[in-house]
């Protein structure tokens, strides 16, 4: 939440905002509040600077409350687009400095724009509206008000996680996806049931040819990205079973860290495991979507217009009406190179390939 104190304020609006400030903390009980130190919801509505300020506090709610949920965001670097509603990015090969010698002239790096082919990263409006009818007004609800203005933020975080996601399923490196293997049979994973049959699941195999993916991109693997309930398939599967305690953590663990030591030498670099329910995960046909990426080069946020609200009358259904939006595109750079993408994986356990005994008559 914003500080109030940054802002230039008379001693009243100053006075109204830091109570309103401290009621709407749903860390602390304001039932336990001094009458004389609490503000009533009307108060702080017809306050002179409330006009201003109410807006900038809800936002900072919304955004304190969409914090804890932002993990694709995060893996964005955010673009701030002043003009225009997009921008178009080339596609940039890996740039490589040279050593030079004592009286050498510097060497001129070319850079691959891969045939000039560039990318529109187009901007979109996500928005919602929360109602707070006169009654709460009146009785000063402000643990009510508190709850939607947070859900609020958690609804548009949520809309703009999956939105990400949905953009690394279909622009990141498709290395697998399941659903045409029978046109494209290098397309299927390797995994097998308990029978030694194809079933759609991921193999330690598999899991390692991600890796690579990125890597013969020119990238550097760091994270792997996968919904919370498929850490059961993978805590079972033979490359990371020495890692149970992450998996009886339950909803507490969001990142992992996996380095070489836990898994035996499986892997030789050291790499991150971030839980997100915002990955592609469907529970109608048990399939998910799971992704290998290098952080430091996957795509931008670009935003146009960032979180704001603004605040209108209904008078004839005595309803205050706060409208939620921002302006934002999403945009996976470089071809997808530093994605790598597994698409509609069985939500099943994975076996190992059966031994082969070889007779010799």
């Amino acid at each position: 939440m914003f500080n109030v104190n940054d802002l230039k304020l008379n001693e009243q609006s100053m006075s109204v905002l830091k109570r309103m400030q401290r009621q709407l903390n749903v860390s602390e009980d304001w039932t336990q509040i001094p009458k004389n130190e609490l503000v009533s919801v009307k108060e702080a509505l017809t306050t002179q600077d409330a006009s201003i300020l109410i807006p900038r506090v809800i936002t900072g709610m919304m955004r304190e409350a969409a914090e804890p949920m932002y993990i694709g965001s995060q893996l964005l670097q955010t673009v701030r687009l002043t003009e225009g509603r997009s921008i178009e990015f080339p596609s940039i090969g890996a740039m490589r400095a040279h050593d030079i010698g004592e009286s050498q002239s510097y060497l001129e790096e070319t850079v691959d724009f891969q045939l000039h082919r560039t990318q529109e990263v187009k901007v979109g409006k996500s928005g919602m509206v929360v109602r707070v009818t006169d009654e709460m007004i009146n009785d000063s609800q402000w643990d009510v008000i508190g709850i939607l203005v947070r859900k609020a933020g958690e609804a548009m975080a949520r809309l703009k996680e999956e939105k990400i996601f949905i953009q690394f399923s279909k622009h990141g490196h498709i290395v697998y996806d399941n659903d045409i293997r029978q046109k494209y049979p290098e397309a299927g994973t390797t995994g097998r049931d308990i029978d030694g049959n194809m079933n759609n699941t991921m193999s330690t195999e598999d899991m390692i040819d991600l890796f690579i993916a990125v890597m013969m991109n020119g990238f550097n693997p760091t994270d792997i990205i996968m919904h919370p309930l498929t850490w059961s398939v993978f805590f079972k599967n033979d490359l990371i079973h020495s890692l149970s305690h992450a998996a009886l953590g339950g909803s507490q663990v969001t990142n992992l860290s996996i380095s070489p030591e836990t898994v035996q030498g499986r892997i030789p670099f050291a790499i991150n495991i971030n839980f997100t329910p915002f990955a592609p995960f469907n529970f109608d046909t048990k399939k998910f979507d799971m992704y290998v990426v290098d952080r430091n080069n996957i795509g931008i946020l670009l935003v146009k217009d960032p979180l704001s609200t603004e605040q209108f009358d209904d008078p004839m259904r005595d309803i205050q009406t706060i409208k939620v939006k921002e302006r934002y595109g999403i945009g996976v750079l470089n071809e997808g190179k530093a994605v790598a993408t597994a698409r509609n994986l069985a939500f099943a356990r994975s076996y190992p390939t059966p031994d082969r005994i070889k007779i010799v008559s």
